[in-house]
């Protein structure tokens, strides 16, 4: 098949949703399909053009711009990037994107494209309206069906938006991909979705690469050589709830005094703050290699993810591969990425208290640690890209 994945951002950006497009690409071009992945021509949503966005800063008047190829052939798929002129909180105006989509798009068997409130998704829709015949459209939300958490302007935003342009384009969609059954019913309760055309396609991990992680000697040294080591992975932004975690530190920094916090993640406008908050027992790194990545999942006892909502929750599975127990809120794709007791515990709302007794206690009971760490390795072998390409693969052949 003659395979075409739009999305906002993918490699070498870092996020779950560029990780997944990079990954299914990959896969798909793997087993045999002529695989196009079209994207902005973006590592972070600073370097969009000007504009407005939903995080500091708020007003965008020099925008980064990334010296990213416009055409890259990457492991057998061929990426095309297209700069953004302006930018409205997460919609990016690319003439270039849609000249190109009204263009190409009947060449392609498939069309999947990824991530709600994106404006890659309108230039999908447009340009599938403007061509004929037309193309089957694939479309995964990954992010939060329904903006409860950001605030009454951003829910009213919202509501606007879910009852007039997205759902013209949940509509359109010939196959919707939920990435857990919880996320399937908000298709149909927020998105106004057919059940129908729903399919349950989780995300995936490579199981085989924490397998066999580096020596953290060196970065043990580097921060004092802790005795606990607490780990957080995600950008710095405010659903993410990195502060709330640093706040309910400071009660296990007390009571472990050689205990230390490894955040890491790029700034989308709270990192500052957070260093204002950070002790002396707090190290973050903004720009942090896969190698220091995966020497702090050596190192660490414990992974915590306060995310207010997670689509799914790629980190929770990355760190149950690497045999490292998980504290995560009880929200979205979360509920779904680990087993609370057994892999994990999940914590019912992100406040600093919760963080840190339920920190504490796992702290408190190593014997309980390890066993949780063997049980995440079993659990998270049931996740792979493979597997996930192969599903789609399917979905895809329903519609060709």
């Amino acid at each position: 098949m003659k395979i075409l994945q739009v999305a906002e951002r993918t490699h070498p950006a870092h996020g779950g949703v560029e990780l997944h497009t990079a990954m299914i690409s990959k896969k798909l071009a793997e087993r045999g399909h002529e695989v196009t992945l079209t994207v902005f021509n973006s590592l972070d949503q600073y370097d969009c053009g000007f504009g407005i966005t939903y995080e500091k800063p708020y007003f965008i008047t020099r925008p980064r711009k990334p010296s990213l190829p416009e055409t890259e052939s990457w492991n057998g798929v061929r990426i095309l990037r297209f700069p953004s002129e302006a930018q409205l909180l997460s919609y990016y105006w690319s003439p270039k994107m849609l000249h190109w989509l009204v263009n190409h798009i009947h060449e392609f068997d498939v069309v999947h494209t990824h991530c709600f409130r994106f404006s890659n998704n309108e230039f999908v829709a447009i340009a599938s309206l403007l061509r004929s015949p037309k193309v089957p459209i694939v479309f995964t939300c990954h992010d939060a069906t329904v903006l409860d958490y950001m605030g009454w302007r951003a829910r009213v935003l919202d509501e606007v938006y879910r009852r007039t342009i997205g759902k013209k384009l949940i509509t359109l969609a010939s196959r919707l991909i939920a990435l857990t059954e919880t996320n399937a019913r908000e298709y149909v309760r927020f998105l106004f979705a057919d059940p129908r055309k729903i399919r349950v396609v989780p995300n995936g991990i490579d199981f085989e690469r924490y397998q066999n992680l580096p020596d953290p000697s060196d970065l043990k040294e580097q921060l004092g050589n802790p005795e606990q080591t607490i780990l957080f992975i995600g950008r710095f932004l405010s659903y993410k709830n990195p502060d709330k975690l640093i706040l309910g530190f400071r009660k296990i920094a007390a009571k472990y005094p050689r205990s230390h916090l490894i955040m890491i993640g790029k700034d989308y406008g709270l990192v500052n703050y957070c260093k204002k908050l950070a002790g002396k027992q707090v190290t973050i790194f903004e720009n942090a290699s896969e190698e220091l990545k995966l020497k702090s999942l050596a190192m660490a006892d414990l992974c915590v993810i306060p995310s207010s909502y997670e689509g799914f929750g790629i980190v929770a599975l990355e760190a149950q591969a690497a045999g490292v127990p998980v504290i995560a809120t009880k929200s979205g794709g979360l509920t779904h990425c680990l087993i609370d007791g057994v892999t994990g515990c999940h914590i019912k709302s992100p406040t600093p208290d919760e963080i840190s007794s339920t920190i504490s206690f796992l702290l408190d009971h190593p014997g309980l640690r390890k066993k949780m760490g063997h049980e995440g390795k079993q659990f998270s072998k049931g996740f792979s890209w493979t597997l996930v390409a192969e599903k789609l693969e399917k979905v895809y052949a329903e519609l060709v």
